[in-house]
């Protein structure tokens, strides 16, 4: 299951249509670039969502739409095509199937990974059978709590230690349950029950509710209830959230800072496995292709729309290009394989590949 976010709109027309709003222009910055790589797209390009429509994945796609079409940054049309189904195989699979052509893309959830490690797809790790296009931001994880229940870490850690809480997460096997995994291995908590749920913004309503112990989940899906029913004990980061200033990181509270900080480095923003979204094509990418679309995703990355969207939804900004997502995404599939199978005892699929330091 994908993960289903609540997000607020900013900015800019997002809905089927892409009607455009008016919006601060970036000038010259934004206006097509003859610098731009040789190769130009020919055809509309195929935008394959990985959920139905109104889900993360759609509202992030049709905002960068947007923008790309309201600056005129694209030759052609852009076409959203909605392909949910098996936790984003359906679109995986379809993908791969359009080797070589730059004209389909894919936004990405962290099921690019976990998807392919669990089920007998075409596409096994996404970092090599797909090509990575361009990284958009990390969402980060903070740990959320009814006040009623805990008001410090410490209080947490303290119940956990000595009681089963109760869990509550977006799907099952997915990144909620495997960044709760981490918490109950780096926090010696007794083994947590998880109970899975159908979006963010339900997991938050559950806790909040009192009928769940905790849940980790994004500033955006909390915000409804915050502070009266739910408030952030730790956010999984180096550095403080700007949306939380006053949340501890896992490393000042040293959660999981033993045996060189294999548990802490796993938690955090930057080696660990938050919710990460960017974009993908199909195997066999011309270079020429990849450097145009970099180009073309550093401009929507840079728009004051994205940015306020980021700023509004407690979103990191964090771009990379297709060579920088490309290395991010093979350390983020080997620490999944690390959690997945060797700490958690989770079946994987039975032809995995071995790599080398993974």
């Amino acid at each position: 299951m994908n993960r289903e976010r609540h997000v607020a709109r900013a900015g800019i027309g997002i809905g089927p249509s892409l009607c455009l709003a008016a919006g601060l222009s970036l000038g010259a910055a934004m206006a097509p670039s003859n610098a731009l790589a040789q190769w130009q797209p020919e055809r509309p390009i195929e935008f394959v969502i990985q959920t139905s429509p109104g889900g993360g994945s759609d509202i992030y796609t049709r905002l960068w739409l947007g923008i790309i079409e309201k600056y005129e940054l694209s030759p052609v049309p852009l076409t959203p095509v909605n392909m949910p189904g098996g936790a984003g195989a359906v679109a995986l699979t379809y993908l791969y199937g359009q080797d070589g052509d730059p004209h389909y893309l894919t936004p990405t959830l962290n099921s690019i990974v976990t998807t392919p490690l669990q089920q007998k797809l075409p596409v096994m790790y996404t970092s090599e059978d797909l090509t990575p296009v361009a990284m958009m931001t990390t969402d980060p994880f903070l740990l959320w709590v009814n006040p009623e229940k805990y008001k410090t870490w410490e209080e947490f850690h303290a119940a956990c230690k000595e009681n089963r809480l109760t869990a509550t997460g977006t799907g099952a096997r997915q990144e909620d349950e495997i960044q709760i995994g981490l918490i109950q291995e780096a926090a010696g908590c007794e083994p947590f029950r998880y109970v899975p749920q159908s979006g963010g913004g339900v997991v938050a309503s559950n806790v909040a509710g009192g009928h769940s112990d905790f849940n980790v989940n994004q500033p955006a899906e909390a915000l409804p209830h915050f502070p009266d029913k739910l408030i952030p004990l730790v956010v999984f980061a180096k550095d403080r959230h700007p949306a939380s200033p006053d949340t501890p990181t896992h490393w000042e509270l040293e959660i999981g800072t033993e045996n060189d900080n294999e548990y802490a480095k796993l938690l955090d923003l930057e080696t660990g496995l938050h919710q990460v979204r960017g974009l993908i094509g199909p195997p066999n990418m011309p270079e020429d292709a990849k450097a145009w679309y970099d180009e073309l995703f550093k401009k929507v990355f840079d728009s004051a729309e994205w940015q306020e969207f980021m700023k509004t939804n407690g979103m990191l900004g964090t771009y990379k290009g297709s060579d920088g997502y490309k290395e991010f995404l093979v350390t983020f599939e080997d620490n999944h394989v690390r959690m997945m199978r060797d700490v958690f005892g989770w079946e994987l699929r039975d032809d995995l590949r071995e790599r080398t330091g993974g």
